[in-house]
């Protein structure tokens, strides 16, 4: 090996190494208690605890709805009517595999102001204090 391409090497290895280091953290203990937040332009509507499978409704007083799966340890987005769909294709939320998507522990669906979001009960009892 030339020498330039031990540099090029290093360089590599270390970016790599960096890049491994700083990106984002699951939440660290998935059996801790994770709960599905609900907000609605903004306002928290709802915490609900991520322990068993069902589906909830979330209707507007403008006739906007969205239907979501919860699942022990998840959510996804199961219907909607809004235009785009986009909040659908979003896939599941799991504390899991917030690292690795792009929204991190959010589904937004964007034309209704609503949003999902994964937390845990820490991140609760910092939302309910005064």
């Amino acid at each position: 090996m030339k020498r330039r391409d031990i540099i090029i090497l290093a360089i590599v290895l270390v970016a790599s190494l960096t890049l491994y280091l700083l990106r984002p953290k699951a939440i660290e203990d998935s059996a801790a208690a994770v709960y599905l937040r609900i907000s609605i332009a903004g306002q928290t509507q709802e915490l609900i605890p991520l322990t068993e499978e069902r589906a909830i409704r979330i209707e507007q007083e403008n006739g906007d709805y969205n239907i979501i799966q919860i699942f022990k340890g998840g959510f996804r987005m199961l219907e909607s009517n809004c235009r785009n769909q986009d909040c659908i294709r979003q896939g599941d939320v799991t504390a899991d595999n917030i690292g690795g998507r792009a929204l991190a522990n959010e589904i937004i669906c964007l034309p209704h102001q609503l949003v999902l979001s994964l937390v845990t009960e820490d991140e609760t009892v910092l939302e309910l204090d005064p």
